[in-house]
C-alpha cells in the first residue's frame, strides 16, 4: 500500500457527533462519512444519526443542535457501528478524521460496548498533518482550516458536513505539494494512526500528577488558564478525562465558569489547587 500513487488511493473522511467529550461516559449521536479519491469528482456519502439511549446535554445540543427527540428511536449504537464499518469497506482505505484520537477513543468505547471488532484501517490525523504543512497559522481548528483555505464559511458541526470539511481541506493541503506523490510519502507527513490501537499513555509534565487523581475522583480543581476566549482567567472545573492530541496532554473537565464540558491544554495551566 505504501507504493500506491495518491491519486489511486482511496479515502474516506468521517467526524462523530457525540454528548460530550470523554468516551469514558458519554456516547456516539451520529455517525458521518465521505468516501472519495483525489481529482475525482464524484463522493459517496454516509450519515446516520444515533440513539445514545440517554439524554443529550443542553450544552452540547447547542454545539451540534441534535437534540434528543431528534434521535429517539433512531438505531442504537450496536446497530449502527456495523452499518458505519460496512462503508469504510477494505482495510486498504485510508481513513480521515480532524482530531482524530477523540473520534477513535469513541470508536473503541462503543467496541467495547458492543463486542464489534473494530477492522485495522490506517488513520491520518488531518489535525496533526495540519500542524506540518501550515505550521504558522494560529489555530488548526476545522472551521478555522477551512475558512483559511478557502473551502467553508459558515459552521454547521454535523457529522457528514464536519466529514466533508475534513475531505476539503485534505484535499487543500495535499493537492500540488512537492515530493507528496505516494501513500508512503504522507504517511512520512503525519504518520498514521491505527483504528484498532491502543491510547498513548498520558505522561503529564512534574508537578501537575495531582490533576491525574481528581480526574479518578472528580474532585473540583479551582485553576488559572491562559487560553480559550477569556484568554488569562480563574476557573473551576470538575476534571472528566486525559488525553493527548499532537504530543501534548489534554484535560476534558466540566466548566463551571462557562457551564459546559470543554477541553484544556494542560501546559496553559499557570496554577491549580484541589478543592474541598
Amino acid at each position: 500500500m505504501h507504493d500506491l500513487p495518491l491519486g489511486e488511493a482511496t479515502f474516506v473522511a468521517f467526524d462523530l457527533e457525540t454528548t460530550g467529550l470523554s468516551p469514558s461516559y458519554c456516547r456516539i449521536v451520529e455517525f458521518g462519512a465521505v468516501r472519495f479519491q483525489l481529482g475525482q469528482p464524484e463522493a459517496t456519502c454516509f450519515s446516520q444519526l444515533v440513539d445514545p439511549e440517554c439524554a443529550i446535554p443542553r450544552d452540547v445540543i447547542r454545539i451540534h443542535g441534535i437534540t434528543t427527540a431528534m434521535v429517539r428511536g433512531k438505531p442504537t449504537v450496536a446497530e449502527a457501528l456495523p452499518r458505519f464499518l460496512a462503508f469504510l469497506g477494505s482495510e486498504q482505505t485510508v481513513l480521515l478524521a480532524h482530531h482524530a484520537r477523540f473520534d477513535l477513543g469513541f470508536l473503541r468505547a462503543a467496541q467495547v460496548a458492543t463486542g464489534i471488532a473494530l477492522p485495522g484501517h490506517a488513520v491520518i490525523d488531518t489535525l496533526d498533518l495540519a500542524r506540518t504543512c501550515l505550521p504558522a497559522l494560529p489555530s488548526h481548528r476545522l472551521e478555522y482550516l477551512a475558512s483559511r483555505l478557502g473551502v467553508a464559511d459558515r459552521e454547521e458541526h454535523r457529522g457528514l458536513s464536519d466529514a466533508r470539511l475534513v475531505m476539503a481541506i485534505f484535499q487543500r493541503m495535499v493537492s500540488g505539494r512537492p515530493g507528496l506523490r505516494r501513500l508512503r510519502d504522507l504517511c512520512a507527513l503525519s504518520p498514521p494512526l491505527r483504528l484498532t490501537s491502543q491510547e498513548e499513555a498520558i505522561r503529564l509534565p512534574p508537578g501537575f500528577e495531582a490533576l491525574a487523581e481528581a480526574v479518578e475522583t472528580s474532585c473540583v480543581v479551582e485553576m488559572v488558564y491562559d487560553g480559550g476566549s477569556r484568554g488569562l482567567s480563574r476557573r473551576r472545573i470538575t476534571p472528566r478525562g486525559l488525553y493527548r492530541s499532537g504530543g501534548r496532554p489534554y484535560l476534558v473537565a466540566y466548566c463551571h465558569l462557562d457551564q459546559m464540558e470543554k477541553t484544556f491544554r494542560v501546559d496553559r495551566i499557570r496554577e491549580f489547587r484541589l478543592g474541598k
